[in-house]
C-alpha cells in the first residue's frame, strides 16, 4: 500500500485571513475619505449659502433706500442740505427711520441685521431749470446721495456692504443753494 501525503490546510487557512482583513482596511479608509469630503463639502455649501444671505440683505437695504428716497418730497430733501444722514433698518418684514440694533434681524430665523445710510453727495443744476439768485425762487435740481447698505450675519461673522450713486429730482431755494455753496467752499 502506498501512502500518500496531503496537503496541510492550516498553511492556506492565514492568506485568506490577511487578504481579508487588508481589503476591510482600504474599505475603512475609503469610507472615511468619503466621510470627510462629505463634510467638506457641506461646510463649503453652508459658506456659499451665508454669503449669498449677506449680499441679499445688504441689496435689500440699498433697494429700501432707493424706494425711501423716491418717496420724498422736496421739503423732506431740505434736511439733507444741512448734512443730515438719513438711516433704516429693515426689521422683521418692515423698515424705520433708525439705525439699526445688535438685536435687530430681517428674517424670520433671526440670522441678518440689515439697514442702510444715505446721506447727500452735493447739488447738479437741472438742464434747462431756470431761476433768479434773489427773493425766494426756486429751482430744480438733482440732489446726489450716496446709498450704503450692510448686512451682517454674526453666527457665521459675515458682513456685506454695498454702495450705490443715486439722484433724486427736487426744489431747492436759492437762499438753501447759497447756504449749501457757502459751506462746500468752506470745506
Amino acid at each position: 500500500m502506498r501512502s500518500t501525503s496531503m496537503p496541510s490546510v492550516s498553511t492556506q487557512g492565514g492568506v485568506a485571513l490577511l487578504i481579508a482583513l487588508l481589503i476591510l482596511v482600504v474599505v475603512s479608509l475609503m469610507g472615511i475619505t468619503a466621510m470627510k469630503t462629505s463634510m467638506f463639502s457641506a461646510k463649503i455649501a453652508t459658506g456659499t449659502q451665508v454669503d449669498a444671505m449677506a449680499f441679499e440683505g445688504a441689496e435689500s437695504a440699498v433697494s429700501d433706500a432707493y424706494k425711501h428716497l423716491e418717496t420724498m418730497s422736496s421739503d423732506e430733501l431740505q434736511f439733507f442740505l444741512s448734512g443730515g444722514i438719513m438711516n433704516r433698518c429693515l426689521s422683521g418684514g418692515t423698515s424705520t427711520d433708525v439705525v439699526c440694533e445688535a438685536s435687530s434681524r430681517m428674517d424670520s430665523r433671526g440670522l441678518i441685521n440689515a439697514g442702510s445710510r444715505t446721506r447727500q453727495e452735493g447739488l447738479q443744476a437741472v438742464s434747462g431749470g431756470q431761476g433768479s439768485m434773489s427773493g425766494n425762487n426756486v429751482i430744480p435740481m438733482d440732489y446726489n446721495f450716496d446709498i450704503l447698505g450692510g448686512a451682517e450675519i454674526q453666527d457665521f461673522d459675515v458682513e456685506n456692504y454695498h454702495v450705490q450713486q443715486a439722484l433724486k429730482r427736487g426744489l431747492v431755494s436759492t437762499s438753501d443753494l447759497m447756504t449749501n455753496a457757502q459751506r462746500g467752499s468752506e470745506q
